[in-house]
Order: structure tokens, then sequence, then C-alpha cells
């Protein structure tokens, strides 16, 4: 199979192509509904930066995702097939994208996918470089330079949402102002026009911010040593203006500031990993209940990439420009498959034989026992495909550790599952069953996932119901489930406790088979019997 691929490497602008879908063993394959446009994206087309997991030469471009999981991995059992999505991986601009489960984490109800897809990058970008970076603690004063960048607006609300005290942020143009505002800021400075230095110190009484976000760098990145506080810390995260800058190393020195750069282009896929997970405690919660919220600058069909990149050249956006992938998945959305762990672990492996003595000395001979040996049974109320049949059955059980061994003879003619399998040539595995605290429902479940009951009946009662599914496709492949109740259960635990202290002796135990209908004196033999 293929799909659409934004490829990069090829010239100044992305192509659009079909390539083939992606698998690696241990990945999260996401149906890609909408991804988002950063900088790092640009950088990467035109050949100045890596992105973390960006092939050498041609690659798939994009590095921020939205959608749904479409194949699950088993590193992640917390996200299977269906869950709605948000991350950071490389290759996002695609119908279908690989992500390692520790780079995603589950998308807010209240979003959509075009909103999800803007803040992956935002979130992890500012948290690391405030929280874990800049270590920020609350009633901090927080200066975010670059306010209107998509990851800035991400920054004011998170600087808010954890309990900064004052959030002052910058723009270059007039009108948005109103987008910092909006986004939480309390402060806001217009760089273009104000002395950026002298506007953060009025607005902090003299002292300056305690911590500095900068998206911008170039020749603004000089008044960031006196625009932060003694002690501060200043955060080198983007550098739309330019990668030099000068400065002034005695006012750093005096004010005895940290300077800390930081990218996610050269971290490890743990260092990501870890990056992702720190929003759970947090964050996430912040824009569940919408303290951090999406801001969508516009959105483009993958036809329309180009026009998306350059408005994003050309510095008009105010928030997230998305790319939609929404349009090659207009079918049903993945879901996890009803019968995926339905009926829960295998409690015991069936034989049907045709000497069930002969199979006993043979299972005692490899080492399994003590075996309970009921002849005659006749469970109440058995159906044969629908219909009343008489069948009676010799039965003999034992556990292997938790795995109980049953071993069934048909002693009659009347019709069941057991006769056909002996009357097809066939002699040993005949099924493995289940065993459910919850019997109605796993029935239920089962015929509504459309499975048809092969025959049925009771064994100790109404609670001790049983099952067998015509799901043979060879020999033993017929799936039983068993209603875990009344004196099976008794049984059933007696035998297993009874296996795990054999010593060889008293191989065979014949039981009363009265037992399994629960009859009082009965059981009062067998505990007797047993001490």
């Amino acid at each position: 199979m293929t799909m659409r691929a934004l490829v990069g490497g090829k010239g100044p602008e992305w192509e659009l192509e079909e390539i083939p879908l992606p698998d690696q063993l241990g990945a999260i394959r996401i149906q890609v509904m909408a991804a988002g446009l950063n900088r790092a994206d640009l950088y990467a087309l035109g050949g100045s930066y890596t992105a973390a997991g960006q092939t050498a030469g041609t690659f798939t471009a994009g590095m921020e995702v939205a959608g749904i999981v479409e194949r699950s991995s088993l590193l992640a059992p917390n996200l299977p097939v269906g869950t709605r999505v948000m991350g950071i991986t490389a290759g996002a601009f695609a119908d279908y994208a690989l992500c390692h489960p520790r780079m995603v984490v589950p998308i807010p109800e209240h979003l959509g996918f075009e909103e999800a897809a803007t803040l992956p990058v935002g979130l992890i970008t500012e948290h690391d470089a405030l929280v874990t970076q800049a270590e920020f603690t609350v009633g901090d004063t927080v200066l975010i330079v670059g306010g209107t960048s998509s990851v800035g607006l991400v920054g004011i609300q998170l600087a808010r949402a954890l309990g900064a005290d004052t959030v002052i942020a910058t723009t270059t143009t007039e009108d948005k102002r109103a987008a910092l505002v909006a986004a939480g800021a309390d402060i806001t400075i217009n760089t273009a026009t104000q002395n950026f230095a002298e506007a953060v110190l009025a607005a902090t009484e003299g002292k300056g911010a305690d911590i500095t976000l900068d998206h911008v760098g170039g020749d603004l990145f000089a008044q960031l040593p006196a625009a932060t506080s003694i002690g501060g810390r200043m955060v080198s995260i983007g550098r739309l203006a330019g990668q030099a800058t000068s400065l002034n190393l005695d006012t750093i020195a005096f004010r005895r500031q940290k300077l800390i750069g930081t990218t996610f282009s050269i971290r490890s896929r743990k260092e990501l990993g870890d990056v992702v997970q720190a929003l759970i405690p947090e964050v996430l919660p912040a824009v569940q209940d919408g303290r951090i919220a999406p801001h969508v600058d516009s959105v483009h069909a993958v036809a329309d990439a180009r026009t998306a990149a350059d408005r994003l050249r050309a510095n008009e956006a105010t928030g997230k420009i998305i790319l939609s992938f929404a349009d090659a998945h207009t079918g049903s959305s993945p879901a996890t498959s009803p019968t995926a762990n339905m009926w829960g672990t295998i409690a015991q492996i069936g034989y049907v034989v045709r000497d069930i003595e002969a199979s006993m000395r043979h299972f005692t001979a490899c080492g399994i026992g003590p075996w309970f040996y009921l002849e005659g049974v006749r469970p109440a109320n058995f159906t044969y495909r629908g219909e009343p049949s008489d069948m009676a059955m010799d039965v003999a059980v034992a556990n292997s550790g938790d795995i109980q061994i049953e071993l069934i003879t048909p002693v009659n003619d009347a019709p069941s599952m057991y006769r056909d399998f002996l009357a097809a040539g066939h002699e040993g595995v005949q099924h493995v069953a289940y065993w459910s605290d919850d019997y109605q429902n796993l029935y239920d479940r089962a015929l509504a996932a459309g499975f048809t009951v092969g025959q049925e009946g009771q064994l100790g009662g109404a609670d001790s119901r049983f099952a067998y599914f015509e799901t043979e496709h060879h020999p033993g492949t017929v799936i039983e489930i068993s209603d875990l109740g009344g004196s099976k259960k008794f049984i059933f635990d007696l035998i297993k406790l009874a296996a795990a202290g054999w010593d060889g002796s008293n191989p065979i135990q014949e039981i009363d088979a009265d037992l399994i209908g629960g009859d009082p004196a009965a059981k009062a033999a067998i505990l007797e019997a047993l001490g």
C-alpha cells in the first residue's frame, strides 16, 4: 500500500509523492488527521536543520502530528487502536506516520484534530524550557520574547496556568498585541516601537523578569540580560531574527544570570520521550480544563502546502498553521477488534479421547497428576446445536501449574461436539477453555461478535454453565467458556491444590459424579478423603 507524503531534500519546496506505508516493530502507526507546521520544518527543507529522526537525503517532512492510532504497539497497551493522540515524530506530513509510544499523548476529549495539532511542539518546547531548564517556581515573573509565534502563545498560557505572578510578552506588530492579551499576558511590549529592556524594567519595578524565554535571537538578544533579574534565567529557544548576537558578559556576570540553550534535534529518543511524558501531570490537565487553548492560524490542504509554507516564511501567522490530511481518511475510524483479548486467559486444555484410562496413565507417566475421575457425567440442560441431547461422558481432570488438563470420552450415542470430533477421525486436543466470573456478559459478547454456540449445558447448578462455540478450524481450536461458580469452583480449587503438592502416589482418584451437582454428602466425602 502507498500513501501521500510531502517529501523534502529534492529542492526548495516539498514534493507531494506516493510512498509506501511505514512500518516498524514497536512503533505506533497513526492515521494522520492534521499536522502542525513549524519553523524547523522550513529550516529542514532549506538544509540548515536536521530534525530528530530525519533521514539523510530525501525525507518525509513534518514533526508535529494529531491523529488516530491505526496500529498499536506492544510497548503501549494504554494506547490501543482507535485512541486519538497528538505528539512529535519525524515524517508527520503524510497520511500515516510512525511514532514512538512515549512521544505521543492522548488528545483531550474536547479538542478536534486540527486544534490538537497546534499543541505538541509548543507544549514540549515551553514546558521543557520553563520548568525543566529554567526551574520555574510559582510566583515567578516570566518574559516571553516572540510571544505571537505559535510556540510563544503556548508559553504565555503555560506560564499563566502554572502560576506565574506576571507574564510579559513581546511582538513586533501592534495589531498582534490583542493576541498576547487573549493568551494571558499581563504586559505587552512592541519591540519595534518601544525600548525593550526599559519597558520590562518599568513593568517589574526595576527588577526584571525571573525567567526569559527567547524565540527571536538576533540583535534583540543583546538586551535580554538587562531585562532579566539578578539570578534570573535566560533560555534561548528560537532564532527567528538570526543566530548571531553580541552580549555584554559583565552584565550577565554581575547579575549572576544563567544563559541556557536548548534544542530537540540532537536529543536521544529517550530524552524526547521524557520531555513528552513530562506533560502528563500538570500540562495536559491545563489543556483539558481550557487554561491552555489551541490557536489555529489557518488550515491548508496537503496540495496547498506551499501556500502554508509561504505564509510562515512571511511571518503572517498568529498561531499555528495546520496541514490537513483528513481527506485521506473518510471511512470508519480505526477501532479495537471486538474479539481482541475478549476471552481472557486460557485456563484449560481439553482432550477428547477414546480410552480415557490409557490417557490418564500416559499423562501420569509424564508427571501430570493426580487425576480426578468421574464416570457417566450427564450435564443438565445440555443442548447440541440448539436441540436437547442426553449426552453422557467420562471426565478426568488434573492440573499442570495453573493450567487444567481435561480428558473427555463420550459414552453414549447422543449427539455432541465430542462425538463429532471422534467421528471425524480425530483424537487429542479438542478445545481450550476460558473461565469467567461474569459468564453471562462474556456469553453475550461472544454472540454479539458473531460466534455460534455448538453445545452448552450446566455442571454443578445454575451458576456452573458452559458453552462451546463453533470455532474449529483444525483439531484443538474449539473455544469453551465456563461459569466458574458453585461446586465446580470448589472442585477445581481442590484439583489445583492437589497437583501443587502431589508426590506421585494415588495418581487416579475416582470421585462421585454427584459432587458436580453440589451434593453435600459427596462434598463431605471428598473433603474427608483429602484430609
